[in-house]
């Protein structure tokens, strides 16, 4: 309290308020007060003792951002109390150590093995639905996990796994020969059956990403949003 009696406020932020709460406001004892409540000035010293004496000791546990600004308002005001009290907390050590994690705990990390060469290991994705040109409104992207190389190549977003299997046979069979193995996700035209027994036909290992986690193929994906971009 002797504190704020001898901070002087500054006299057009404390006429503001004045003006905004429609004469609830009034001065006694040198203490400015605002809806019967002591309003701090200016003065990041005190208000952040007020921060720390309602949310750190033992008895009030740390707590959130709601329940702080009950405690204080019930004797304190001051403009944009809001958002000084959501940055004490969010940079309260002790709440972050003892946060209450709700999310489910992930799993281990297995990451995907150095190819060996060029074109022994490839990625295939889809980029779709896109403006058509020429009746094409996809774009297969067929990725070299050894020299980054990318072969696009564009097509109907319809595509089947028999004419996904034909674009290969064209655009990298011919130049790069058969690979060691195949990532995709788990798209129909990847998964169907006909793909699979291509793939066995041809003595590839199929490798498809865990459902719902793209970031198995992180790399391919990666291309998607610069072809994204560029286009």
């Amino acid at each position: 309290m002797e504190e704020i009696r001898k901070n002087k406020t500054k006299k057009q932020e404390v006429c503001k308020e004045l003006e905004k709460k429609d004469g609830q406001s009034y001065k006694e004892n040198g203490i400015v007060y605002v809806d019967r409540r002591i309003y701090i000035p200016n003065n990041q010293k005190i208000r952040k003792r007020i921060l720390q004496e309602n949310h750190e000791p033992v008895d009030i546990e740390h707590p959130e951002q709601q329940r702080i600004m009950e405690l204080i308002k019930q004797n304190y005001w001051w403009p944009e109390i809001k958002t000084d009290v959501k940055k004490y907390v969010q940079g309260c050590f002790k709440c972050q150590q003892n946060k209450v994690q709700h999310i489910k705990k992930a799993g281990e990390l297995h990451p995907l093995k150095t190819s060996e060469g060029p074109w022994k290991e490839i990625s295939i994705n889809i980029i779709r639905p896109l403006p058509k040109s020429n009746r094409k409104n996809t774009i297969m992207v067929i990725v070299d996990q050894f020299t980054k190389m990318i072969r696009l190549k564009a097509t109907t977003m319809n595509v089947s796994s028999e004419e996904i299997a034909k674009i290969y046979c064209n655009e990298i069979w011919k130049l790069h020969g058969v690979p060691r193995a195949i990532l995709s996700d788990r798209g129909p035209q990847f998964a169907s059956r006909f793909m699979k027994d291509l793939i066995k036909a041809l003595e590839t290992r199929r490798m498809l990403s865990t459902a719902y986690h793209p970031q198995t193929d992180g790399q391919t994906e990666q291309i998607n949003q610069e072809i994204g971009t560029f286009l």
